[in-house]
């Protein structure tokens, strides 16, 4: 994708969930991402490092209907994804290949009225963290560009996400301006970004993408790094030392 085609979709994705009349950024860019990418709905699911589901926002019904057979039945293409940490992209839920993959769940996803679905998931580095979901009412393929919007929007949810489940809460800054328990944070990710060799911004995503994840406040994390409690893998993974 070039920089000004990225640049437009960042544009028109953030500016229209600006104006979403929900609670959570990442689900107004939810809400927003259907018709910049010509789906029916999207549905957004996350889950902790054991898999299970934390949190869960569809559009529409039929997103809320897919979710609820998936956590039930577990199988289909969003659990295939969560699984494997790969997009998956079902033109049509009806084909005989996939009455074989995922026998129940075609059945089942037929009756609300899916007919086509696509997940994406959210990752960052060797964390998964969940998946955007998106489904049409008839079948048919996404086209290369919305395949390719699809993945700059998953990465704007992804980042819409971390912030909102582990932003840090600051209290009282101390002499030196910065608060205590933000500069543990940047001082973390300082460590990160070197050993990994990224960018800040993408340290920060990796920390925090960690956090939620164990389940544990991005503070505890950082603090663990700095003091050199978890370490890097080689795959960037955050491990106990």
């Amino acid at each position: 994708m070039s920089g000004e085609r990225l640049a437009k979709v960042l544009a028109r994705l953030t500016g229209d969930a600006a104006h979403r009349d929900v609670a959570m950024p990442s689900e107004a860019a939810c809400e927003a991402s259907v018709a910049l990418l010509g789906v029916s709905g999207a549905q957004l699911t996350l889950t902790r490092g054991t898999g299970r589901s934390a949190y869960s926002y569809a559009t529409s019904q039929i997103g809320t209907l897919l979710e609820n057979m998936r956590f039930v039945l577990g199988e289909g293409p969003c659990e295939h994804s969560l699984r494997s940490g790969l997009p998956v992209l079902v033109e049509d839920l009806n084909s005989w290949e996939n009455h074989q993959r995922w026998p129940l769940f075609t059945l089942s996803a037929g009756a609300t009225g899916a007919r086509a679905v696509f997940v994406f998931p959210l990752r960052s580095g060797a964390i998964h963290l969940g998946a955007l979901v998106l489904h049409r009412t008839s079948p048919g393929p996404l086209t290369s560009e919305q395949v390719a919007d699809a993945h700059v929007v998953t990465d704007v949810v992804m980042s819409f996400v971390l912030d909102e489940l582990t932003r840090v809460h600051v209290d009282v800054p101390p002499p030196t301006g910065m608060p205590l328990r933000q500069a543990e944070v940047h001082q973390a990710a300082g460590m990160l970004s070197v050993q990994l060799g990224v960018s800040m911004d993408e340290a920060l995503v990796r920390l925090r993408a960690h956090s939620f994840a164990h389940d544990r406040p991005v503070v505890e994390v950082a603090r663990d790094i700095v003091t050199r409690h978890l370490r890097l893998s080689p795959d960037g993974r955050l491990d106990p030392r």
